[in-house]
């Protein structure tokens, strides 16, 4: 090694280094090798990497997956409300024969539709359904009641607004196909 020569190695460890100085981006210049990007070009090849175009097929799949992530993230929000808990708690912790007439309306309504050839089924069918329809309401009412009592006892000050019809959706949907699952099995207590 001379004093004012080039400092020159034999050495394997400086050949990853220089390796790894070439083998980046070749957009990207750096170092003697390609001039320097004008400042309009810089700024833009930024922009792009901070916010790159898109097709149009890929602009719609990006912001499906923005709004499916925002509705989840407000589904969990409204969702994880202690009234909320509570209300699938009392309503998955027992029998209710409301979860259980959706097989039977279907039965009701396909005789009522067949009722063309036997009429007298069709006028029995639709008596069924009403009958149906009134026992979920029943149902539904006095579940209400009892549950606005533990409403009160367990969160005093929380907000009714929504609750019933959250609770009638809940009681009337079948147990396995409830949004979010049932966390708990019938009859546990809550």
């Amino acid at each position: 090694m001379g004093l004012f020569r080039p400092y020159q190695s034999n050495d394997a460890t400086d050949e990853p280094a220089d390796a790894a100085a070439t083998e980046g981006d070749p957009a990207a210049p750096s170092g003697k090798n390609a001039p320097t990007l004008s400042r309009r070009e810089a700024e833009q090849q930024r922009r792009e990497r901070m916010r790159p175009t898109l097709s149009k097929r890929e602009q719609k799949a990006r912001n499906r997956e923005v709004r499916r992530a925002r509705e989840e993230k407000a589904f969990q929000a409204a969702e994880s409300q202690p009234e909320r808990v509570l209300l699938r708690n009392f309503v998955d912790a027992r029998w209710t024969f409301s979860e259980f007439s959706w097989p039977l309306l279907l039965l009701s309504m396909s005789i009522f539709v067949v009722g063309s050839w036997v009429p007298r089924a069709a006028i029995y069918a639709s008596y069924a359904l009403w009958a149906i329809m009134a026992a979920i309401v029943v149902e539904i009412s006095l579940l209400w009641f009892k549950f606005k009592q533990l409403l009160v006892e367990r969160v005093p000050h929380a907000n009714r607004r929504g609750l019933l019809m959250y609770m009638a959706s809940r009681m009337v949907a079948m147990r396995r196909f409830r949004r979010p699952p049932t966390a708990i099995d019938r009859g546990a207590e809550f």
